[in-house]
């Protein structure tokens, strides 16, 4: 019986992540997995499975991956946006359409602004998460008021229905943000200069993909050999999962495949937009949330979870199987995660 460790940083609420439904089905065909949680005392399994929730890496877990012979999304170190994203711009840049500004780490930052020693976050993330609400609207609710106390942002600001970034508090010391409200801005001339002067945020360009009152995120899930390709839309300019109200089929362009090599990873979403006839990155996601969500794709969770078998099937280097190799012959299903 082969054995499968997925290691992990810290504790999730059981299946929160897309790696417990996936999980779910290798147990169920079989395998033996492992959860694993920290440094030390680390199983023998015959394949690792990296998923650390955090932007980069921290180095003591890099080490103990390159001790691992048989790893899954090894080589997925920094997942910054000053790494990947083709839409910075800077303050003194030349373009005058408008911007968005995000954290330079995933997710608005929560995940650091967590793990950061900030008990007093940590302590909220345990009510909410131990009170599962089953409407992903009040779900989302609650994670934005979590994120937003995080940023100090007054809730009669929210009640008055203005949007956070125009309220009045120090964006030069801001390292998280709600990631349902990215601030978006007419042009770089109105980008609040505590914005640039923060390393936590970065700017970019706003590609709208406005079609019919809706705007359009494309997003390209994989595991393995396995993929999935859609376009999600949404009246929200920050297209999400939660907020969308179409989601339709696409099919992979051959340079966002080539970004898997590019980023050295085996398994994920990427989040891209369109614009001037390229295709633009905006998200690498390596550990998936999707929580109760992901009982409603149960067709496309089997499919995804089969990928697992590119691996256990073939010879694999240290440190990470080789994405590369992952990409050359896909399988692809066209539609929703």
């Amino acid at each position: 019986m082969k054995s499968i460790l997925i290691l992990r940083d810290r504790p999730f609420e059981p299946m929160q992540c897309t790696i417990d439904h996936y999980a779910l089905r290798w147990k169920a065909a079989g395998y033996r997995v492992i959860d694993h949680i920290g440094l030390s005392g680390l199983p023998v399994a015959d394949l690792v499975i990296v998923h650390i929730n955090s932007t980069v890496i921290p180095q003591e877990y890099v080490d103990l991956i390159n001790k691992c012979p048989r790893v899954i999304n090894g080589n997925v170190l920094d997942v910054s946006r000053r790494r990947f994203s083709q839409l910075l711009v800077s303050k003194t840049d030349d373009y005058t359409g408008p911007v968005i500004v995000k954290t330079n780490a995933n997710y608005g930052g929560w995940p650091e602004y967590v793990r950061d020693n900030r008990e007093d976050q940590k302590s909220k993330l345990r009510h909410f998460t131990s009170n599962a609400v089953p409407d992903n609207r009040s779900r989302i609710r609650q994670w934005s008021s979590i994120i937003k106390s995080m940023a100090g942002i007054r809730w009669r600001d929210i009640a008055n229905k203005t949007w956070p970034w125009k309220t009045e508090y120090s964006w030069d010391a801001i390292d998280a943000l709600d990631p349902m409200r990215y601030p978006i801005f007419d042009d770089i001339k109105s980008v609040p200069s505590g914005i640039w002067e923060n390393d936590n945020l970065v700017v970019e360009r706003f590609v709208r993909n406005h079609e019919g009152g809706l705007f359009y995120t494309h997003y390209f899930v994989f595991f393995g050999d396995k993929e999935i390709s859609g376009r999600i839309g949404s009246p929200n300019p920050i297209v999400k999962f939660g907020n969308c109200v179409s989601d339709e089929e696409v099919p992979v362009p051959d340079e966002v495949r080539q970004w898997r090599n590019d980023v050295k990873i085996d398994f994920g979403r990427f989040d891209y937009v369109h614009a001037g006839g390229k295709c633009f990155l905006i998200d690498v996601n390596k550990t998936e949330g999707g929580s109760d969500e992901n009982y409603g794709y149960s067709e496309e969770m089997d499919f995804l979870a089969s990928g697992l078998e590119f691996y256990l099937d073939r010879e694999s280097k240290a440190s990470g199987v080789g994405s590369t190799e992952a990409c050359a012959t896909p399988t692809t299903i066209i539609g929703s995660p």
